[in-house]
């Protein structure tokens, strides 16, 4: 998954070009010794992150250097908008860094590729240092891809500079409530500050809508539900938004694509959105504001968050030193050090441990703890992992809800083709 706020269009075509790019290299991408370090003695490490990602990360990759049976390491860091592409590209010329941040969504398809190795053949890895209860996100059938690198969860943040009285409900709540809520702060708003941001594309909200109804967008043997009324209701609920100026224009939407810094939340363009935890914490860095975070729309009866793994820790199958890499991943898992140093720059700590190890959080930093602690008292696992093409219906929401915004499409098609797509 990606670590971040509704994807863009950009961001996702970017997720799809590099699946496109890896499956035209075949699937003879398993073989080690083809990537990872230089021969060196050094360990090549990528991951996907902003300037509080990147600054921890290689605060703890610089602890790791320091110790008497450290290794040095050569870090490769892009935004989400262009990491898929790069990654995808070195898996197919068998030169991928030795431990590669992944998502979820995108697991099933490089594992079948055989382009990760399975994480049980490594002898010195403990995979069971995170917790119970996020121990199979990375995991395909009985073979292990990933281990969490930190937990997150869905919430509505909101910018209290813009709103300070607001009050985002307590109990149950629907998405149509919270589309009223928004409208009602209309009158009070500047010109050109809207009061959400527009979720029509954003798969992970929908299929909070439809649990909070009691309904997964999955059934359990990873084919679609049948949801094209709720999908039609859904887009036609955010047209309705549009049309009135509650959420930003086609055209507003599309200039916020490119990252936290370039969205609507972050250039307080909006009062409230959906973020992940993570980026709960770093929006406070883009903009002191005071911003907050609370559940997002659920069902007395149907709790629609769940625990997500915000990112994984895998490690390549053309690593020439998959020992090596295991340790490093070891290493800032569990090293009070490199605990210390990531803090929650990449969501939650993934351990009970880790996350009671943490003191001297700053305000945001501990609201996301206490959110993630609430979460797991109000939430329900999904019924199933992410299947295989999870990665592209996200693409082609998000394309077909822009496709809305501009015209381009009807509600009925867009449905059609969203469902047509996903069976295909």
């Amino acid at each position: 998954m990606k670590s971040s706020m509704t994807m863009s269009r950009r961001h996702m075509l970017a997720g799809s070009a590099a699946l496109a790019a890896l499956s035209a290299a075949g699937c003879a991408v398993g073989t080690p010794g083809g990537g990872g370090g230089g021969g060196d003695g050094t360990l090549r490490i990528t991951w996907w992150g902003g300037e509080g990602e990147n600054r921890a990360l290689t605060a703890a990759l610089d602890l790791y250097a320091d110790r008497e049976d450290g290794r040095e390491t050569t870090r490769e860091t892009l935004p989400w908008d262009g990491y898929w592409e790069k990654l995808a590209t070195t898996t197919a010329a068998r030169n991928a860094p030795d431990v590669v941040m992944q998502a979820g969504s995108q697991i099933p398809d490089y594992s079948e590729r055989g382009a990760l190795l399975d994480l049980n053949t490594l002898d010195g890895l403990d995979t069971t240092v995170v917790d119970e209860g996020l121990q199979s996100f990375g995991a395909v059938g009985d073979e292990l891809f990933g281990v969490v690198a930190a937990a997150n969860a869905y919430g509505i943040t909101v910018n209290r500079q813009l709103a300070p009285d607001l009050e985002i409900p307590d109990s149950a709540y629907s998405w149509q409530d919270l589309a009223d809520l928004a409208r009602s702060l209309l009158p009070a708003l500047d010109n050109g500050v809207r009061p959400l941001v527009d979720n029509s594309g954003d798969l992970i909200s929908f299929i909070l809508h439809i649990r909070s109804m009691g309904q997964e967008l999955y059934a359990d043997d990873g084919s679609i539900n049948p949801l094209e009324d709720e999908l039609g209701e859904w887009l036609t609920m955010w047209e309705g938004l549009r049309a009135d100026g509650v959420v930003p224009t086609a055209e507003e939407t599309a200039e916020s694509s490119g990252g936290l810094q370039n969205s609507n939340l972050a250039r307080q363009r909006a009062v409230m959105g959906t973020a992940w935890t993570q980026d709960y914490v770093n929006l406070a860095g883009l903009a002191d504001v005071g911003w907050t975070i609370d559940l997002p729309p659920y069902g007395a009866e149907h709790p629609s968050l769940w625990m997500n793994a915000a990112s994984l820790w895998s490690v390549s199958s053309t690593s020439p030193d998959p020992a090596g890499a295991g340790e490093l991943i070891n290493f800032l898992l569990a090293d009070p050090e490199a605990i210390s140093a990531v803090g929650v720059s990449l969501g939650t700590p993934p351990s009970q441990a880790a996350r009671d190890q943490l003191t001297g959080l700053d305000e945001t930093q501990q609201n996301a703890i206490d959110y993630m602690n609430f979460v797991a008292d109000n939430s329900k696992p999904l019924n199933r992992l992410w299947p295989k093409g999870f990665a592209t219906s996200r693409t082609q929401i998000e394309d077909l809800a822009e496709a809305l915004r501009f015209g381009q499409t009807t509600v009925d098609e867009a449905v059609q083709a969203f469902f047509a797509d996903a069976r295909s």
